[in-house]
C-alpha cells in the first residue's frame, strides 16, 4: 500500500529535488502531493490524510513549525520531516514531535536514513483503514474512529473530527476492522475503546471530551455485543 505523503516547500526546485529523491529510493512506495503554498496544505488537512509530511520552515507569512502544530491538532500522529537551510530553529521543532531534521540540500545520505525509519515506523501501525471515495484515497488509523455507520451502499466512517464516506459491503468491511470493533447492529460497528456505557437499547460513545452519542443495539447483536465489548474493555484501555 502506498505511503500519502506531503512536501511542502514554497521553492520548486527544493521541492521537486526531495519528490525525485523519493522516486529513485522506491517509486512504488510513495504517493507524493507537493505543496509550494503551505496556506494550501493547511487547507486541505481534513480533506486528504497523509501518512508522512517533509516540510520546509522559512515561509513568507507562516513557519513550518506552525505548519506542524496545526498537522498535530489535526490528529495527525504521523512523522514529520523538516528539510530546512537554518540549523537554529531544531529546538523548537522537535517540541512538536518531529521525526527528523535535515539541513539542506537535501540528498540520499541525509534523506534515505529518515525515509527507513519512517517507513519502519510506519509499519509498526498495522491498525490503518484504507478506502477510496470519488476517486480520492484515504488512510486513517483504526484509533481514530469511533464507528462505523451502513447508509444502504455507503459506509459513514464517524471520527473526532470529521466524518467519511466510502462504499463497502458489511460483510467486507469487518473483514478489513481489527480487534476493538464489535458489532451491535445491523448498521453500526462501534470501537470498543470509545465505548462509554452500555445499555439495553444502545452504547454511548464519547465523541470527544464533552460529546457523546448514542449508538442503538438491536436485539439481535445485544448478547454477543455486550459479551465482546466488555472483554474488549478488559485487554485495552479507554478513550478519554
Amino acid at each position: 500500500m502506498a505511503i500519502k505523503v506531503a512536501i511542502c516547500d514554497d521553492v520548486p526546485v527544493f521541492a521537486k529535488n526531495i519528490e525525485d529523491l523519493m522516486l529513485e529510493y522506491d517509486s512504488s512506495l510513495f504517493e507524493i502531493d507537493i505543496f509550494y503554498n503551505p496556506f494550501r496544505l493547511i487547507e486541505l488537512l481534513k480533506r486528504n490524510r497523509y501518512d508522512l509530511f517533509i516540510l520546509d520552515i522559512e515561509f513568507p507569512n507562516v513557519s513550518g513549525i506552525e505548519i506542524a502544530e496545526i498537522i498535530r491538532k489535526n490528529n495527525y500522529t504521523c512523522p514529520i520531516i523538516f528539510i530546512t537551510r537554518f540549523k537554529e530553529y531544531m529546538e523548537k521543532a522537535f517540541k512538536v514531535n518531529t521525526f527528523d531534521y535535515i539541513l539542506k540540500p537535501a540528498t540520499k545520505d541525509k534523506l534515505y536514513p529518515a525515509l527507513n525509519r519512517a517507513i519502519k515506523y510506519l509499519d509498526l501501525d498495522d491498525s490503518k483503514f484504507m478506502f477510496t471515495f470519488n476517486k480520492v484515497f484515504y488512510s486513517l488509523s483504526f484509533s481514530e474512529i469511533i464507528y462505523f455507520e451502513k447508509n444502504k451502499r455507503s459506509v459513514l466512517i464517524h471520527t473526532p473530527s470529521d466524518t467519511y464516506e466510502t462504499l463497502l459491503q458489511t460483510r467486507a468491511l469487518l473483514s478489513k476492522v481489527n480487534h476493538n470493533f464489535v458489532q451491535v447492529h445491523t448498521s453500526f460497528i462501534v470501537n470498543v475503546r470509545y465505548v462509554k456505557q452500555i445499555r439495553n437499547n444502545c452504547v454511548v460513545s464519547n465523541l470527544n471530551d464533552k460529546q457523546t452519542v448514542e449508538i442503538p443495539i438491536s436485539r439481535k447483536f445485544i448478547d454477543s455485543a455486550r459479551k465482546q465489548i466488555l472483554m474488549k474493555l478488559r485487554e485495552c484501555p479507554l478513550k478519554a
